[in-house]
């Protein structure tokens, strides 16, 4: 997130300021038809400046605000859609969102962030984020950068050795699993980055499904996994996936490939 500091009200306030000293400069030692063009100026520019206000400095200074005074709350995410903007090669995504504020009511609005473009795939529909809200005005919602952070250091990822050894041992498990377990389909329920990428960007994640086996009840359970970078359109909620269980343990589940 960037942060309305010191150094960005200089820039806004200096930028202003030598606007109005170049016109007042070109409007005092011009005639008539210089006028013309120093108002000109002024309102190409001051309309430029108010563009980038309401597209840029606006929203920095709202979430500014919000991450002090507003209320908190839990938000899904319904929608991700990229706004085609970019600031400090880091894109700008909105995100539509299934609010729910501390009364436990839920409604639908709008917020942009920025997104790291190493990984720009950090927000998917299906997420929880907490979000503060505008308490006087509940459409008002910014991300909660704060408790994202706590829940961040408090949910780390594990360090490389612990990495290293938890996907060798997932890999044999799925391996005996795939080997004699039996084949469904499963529906996705939530999506969930575990925090690191394995072998380039490939998201080693955890997903929630509801497994609908051919000859026997449905019941919900849990798998990790690393996925391709490419498909994770593939396993977002809502999505079909095949997996293989184990029939005597319903907590064993392993992804076995793609709808």
């Amino acid at each position: 997130m960037l942060k309305m500091n010191a150094g960005v009200w200089i820039g806004i306030v200096g930028g202003i300021i030598g606007l109005l000293v170049g016109v007042g400069a070109v409007v005092a030692t011009a005639d008539k038809e210089g006028i013309y063009i120093g108002l000109g100026m002024l309102v190409l520019f001051g309309g430029m400046f108010y563009l980038f206000y309401r597209l840029f400095f606006k929203p920095m200074i709202n979430a500014s605000r919000l991450q002090k005074t507003g209320l908190p709350g839990k938000a899904k995410i319904l929608e991700v859609r990229d706004t085609g903007v970019t600031i400090n090669n880091h894109p700008q995504v909105k995100l539509i969102l299934e609010v729910k504020n501390q009364f436990g009511q839920t409604y639908s609005t709008e917020t942009r962030v920025l997104v790291s473009r190493i990984n720009p795939g950090i927000y998917m529909a299906g997420m929880e984020l907490p979000v503060k809200i505008d308490p006087k005005n509940e459409m008002n919602v910014v991300v909660d950068f704060s408790r994202t952070q706590q829940n961040s250091n408090a949910a780390s990822p594990p360090n490389e050795a612990a990495l290293k050894a938890e996907l060798e041992q997932l890999q044999k498990d799925n391996e005996a699993l795939a080997a004699s377990g039996r084949s469904a389909r499963a529906i996705v329920k939530r999506y969930t980055w575990l925090g690191v990428n394995v072998n380039g960007n490939n998201p080693y994640v955890e997903l929630e499904i509801e497994v609908l086996p051919e000859n026997s009840v449905a019941f919900s359970g849990k798998t990790k996994g690393v996925i391709s970078e490419a498909a994770t359109s593939k396993y977002q909620p809502g999505s079909e996936i095949f997996v293989k269980y184990d029939y005597y343990d319903n907590s064993k589940i392993v992804i076995e490939r793609s709808a």
